[in-house]
């Protein structure tokens, strides 16, 4: 009998899915790897953001801006920013350090003031991607790397050392921003950001590029010319990726049959699933369902 996976929340990461465990101290820190989690699928929510890449290499979008960030580099996501990350060769990794902006706020002094506010506010737009071959690179590699541990121990006056690392990450990123000459280089999200968005939810429905390019306002061929530039991937392998990463986590679940997974992230022929799903992963989708029970 078909089981409705709708029930079980099938598309809980769509938007402002974020575990923040202790909301007296908001911040959280997320290993993005396979088998587990292997991509930032489109989404954004109210919390501020660090993306560090550890291993490899991910195409990383914020906003409208996308680029390869290899390891030891860096993106910085705002609030209610889209963004995005998938890896661009096996074996990639990276932490996502996410923190809300009560962290920041409270104390009405003059750095308050001058710089978080005008941030939160949108008044300021800090540099999002943080190459290996500037200047402050290894500062900012050297912190995020500290704020990982200092996450991982949880020590005995660990928040205090977290919190001093955060504040001492964004004065470098004022220190690469104009930010007195405020709004004229905040950009609108364009090109294929409503895209993106509209992927998170219904990358389970068919899609032609005709359609896609409508809904970014091209024409066909410069859409995929577009799209290729922006993601690092064609239309057709980035809806795979991200039914395939649904598909993953539901396998995990071990509560639906295979054929039931297949069909709710958006595949009728079972044996074309099988295929898409092992040249992401390696492995068939009952093996990786398997591999997930002993893994437990």
């Amino acid at each position: 009998m078909f089981m409705h996976i709708h029930d079980a929340k099938l598309y809980s990461w769509r938007q402002e899915h974020t575990e923040i465990p202790e909301y007296t101290f908001p911040v959280n820190v997320f290993h993005i790897h396979f088998p587990d989690r292997y991509i930032i699928p489109p989404h954004w929510h109210d919390h501020l953001e660090w993306i560090y890449i550890t291993k490899g290499s991910f195409q990383v979008q914020i906003g409208s801006d996308s680029r390869q960030l290899h390891a030891g580099e860096a993106a910085w996501v705002n609030r209610r920013q889209m963004h995005c990350a998938h890896p661009m060769e096996q074996g990639s990794e990276l932490y996502a350090i996410v923190y809300n902006e009560a962290l920041l706020k409270g104390v009405q002094d003059f750095t308050e003031v001058q710089y978080i506010q005008p941030l939160l506010a949108g008044e300021v737009a800090l540099p999002v991607f943080y190459d290996r071959d500037l200047p402050m690179s290894d500062m900012v590699r050297e912190s995020l790397e500290r704020l990982i541990v200092l996450h991982r121990d949880q020590s005995l006056g660990y928040e205090l050392r977290f919190k001093g690392e955060l504040l001492s990450l964004l004065g470098l990123a004022f220190q690469r921003s104009n930010h007195h000459n405020r709004n004229q280089n905040i950009r609108r999200d364009t090109g294929i950001h409503p895209l993106l968005m509209h992927l998170s939810s219904h990358f389970h429905e068919p899609l032609t590029v005709e359609q896609a390019a409508r809904m970014c306002c091209v024409t066909p061929n410069y859409f995929c010319s577009l799209f290729k530039k922006t993601t690092g991937t064609t239309l057709v392998k980035y809806i795979h990726m991200l039914r395939v990463h649904e598909a993953c986590r539901l396998l995990q679940l071990r509560r639906y049959s295979v054929q039931d997974v297949a069909s709710q992230v958006g595949f009728s022929n079972l044996t074309y699933f099988g295929r898409v799903f092992k040249s992401f992963t390696g492995t068939s989708p009952r093996q990786y369902m398997a591999r997930s029970h002993i893994n437990e």
